[in-house]
């Protein structure tokens, strides 16, 4: 085992090292991986299209429910493929004894859980960290005191999501590589974290080439197979004639199928096209056309299989190779100590925030409540007031002496009260 010392390791961590660039290429001659992945990917891919195919047949809700379902099966299949393949490249790159096809694509299988658990957890990771940053830029509202911690906190943040996005784009790409070694969920997400946090700047850039080498290698082969398909097409049409036609208009409609499922109509839209066409200037064989369309839909399912099986060993061989070399050169203690931490912190944010919003919600309760109050004291009639009222005053209107209720006549002048008969 390799001790690094702190210097050591500050020094290994901005290394690039590129002959991981070299390496990956061998993946091109490494046919069992090669294999696991193909198989995964042909099946997946086969039924997904000849869910596809029966789901046009039926059409409406039965086609959107066989598409989804082909779907699924196929990401399954592809991702126990992945995992399959990796676990025989990570074989090699220890140089172990290269299991069997049929192993690697039982550890596929096993492992898919896993894979999925592992990315749930960092996504979660990431939630929570998205959390703080609500918080922080909720604080920010505050009159006066926020404005000035804007101008702070906004800068940073922009940063701050700069490295967590570069961050994030090396754990993810690492979290199948952790696998393929063997490592359970818990040590995988602390290595990954590990060599985010630690070698962030060389493992993007290696990975970056990879992909970049990934595309190069996926090119080459995607104009071979076009070739290749454009060939092969011109020499079945030309002797079938007319009978691959009806198939060919079939895999359209299967293909429209996937756009718009809930617009096709049962045995309409997207029926196979069984007559009109004869093979050999004879009548149409319905089995015949209908075997046609399976056979292009598996000869599509070959052509993607051949186009992203073999670059994608490369890309893996990359990974696989990336993870080797990064976990040598960080602590996995630690890292396995930050994720503790940061689960801590999600945790206590998220218990902020929850206070945060029954604070708020108490808040708009009491306002609500006194909103209510407000509007009952306006609209109910306030007591009756049963005071006595009392009289105006009664003057004559000649002399403008005082006169009392039961006066008909003024005491001073005589003169008659006004409205007395």
């Amino acid at each position: 085992m390799t001790i690094l010392t702190p210097e050591t390791q500050n020094h290994s961590a901005t290394e690039v090292d590129l002959s991981v660039l070299l390496k990956s290429l061998h993946g091109l001659t490494m046919w069992r991986p090669m294999t696991i992945l193909a198989i995964s990917l042909f099946a997946g891919v086969v039924t997904f299209l000849v869910l596809g195919r029966l789901g046009s047949d039926i059409g409406g809700v039965g086609a959107a429910l066989l598409v989804l379902l082909g779907l699924l099966i196929c990401i399954a299949f592809a991702g126990a493929g992945y995992l399959g393949a990796g676990f025989s490249l990570a074989a090699s790159v220890q140089e172990r004894d290269t299991p069997s096809i049929s192993s690697s694509l039982l550890f596929g299988l096993y492992g898919l859980p896993r894979l999925i658990g592992l990315i749930v957890i960092e996504t979660l990771i990431l939630l929570g960290l998205l959390i703080v940053e609500a918080i922080i830029i909720e604080i920010c509202r505050i009159p006066v005191l926020g404005g000035l911690l804007s101008l702070v906190v906004f800068p940073a943040l922009l940063i701050v999501n700069m490295a967590l996005t570069a961050m994030a784009f090396v754990a993810f790409n690492l979290s199948g590589p952790a696998l393929w070694f063997g490592e359970t969920v818990t040590h995988a997400l602390g290595h990954v974290i590990a060599v985010a946090r630690s070698r962030p700047g060389p493992v993007l850039f290696v990975m970056l080439l990879l992909f970049l080498l990934y595309l190069v290698v996926g090119g080459v082969l995607a104009i071979i197979a076009i070739y290749a398909a454009t060939f092969t097409g011109s020499l079945i049409v030309g002797a079938m004639g007319g009978a691959m036609h009806g198939a060919t208009d079939s895999l359209i409609g299967i293909a429209s199928i996937f756009q718009n499922p809930m617009a096709a109509e049962m045995g309409s839209a997207y029926g196979p096209a069984f007559s009109g066409y004869g093979g050999y200037g004879g009548g149409s064989i319905p089995i015949n056309d209908s075997l046609y369309v399976y056979s292009l839909l598996i000869a599509v399912a070959a052509f993607g299989v051949i186009v992203v099986a073999i670059p994608n060993t490369v890309l893996q061989l990359g990974l696989a190779y990336l993870y080797d070399d990064s976990t040598r050169l960080v602590d996995g203690e630690a890292g396995s100590a930050m994720v503790g931490d940061m689960m801590k912190k999600v945790s206590a944010a998220a218990d902020a925030t929850r206070r945060k919003a029954e604070a708020a919600a108490q808040q708009v309760r009491e306002q609500t409540q006194k909103a209510a109050e407000r509007s009952r004291a306006t609209v109910e009639p306030g007591p009756a007031n049963h005071s006595p009222v009392t009289p105006k005053g009664i003057f004559c209107k000649k002399c403008g002496a005082a006169l009392t209720e039961g006066d008909r006549f003024c005491g001073e002048c005589g003169h008659p009260r006004e409205g007395s008969s």
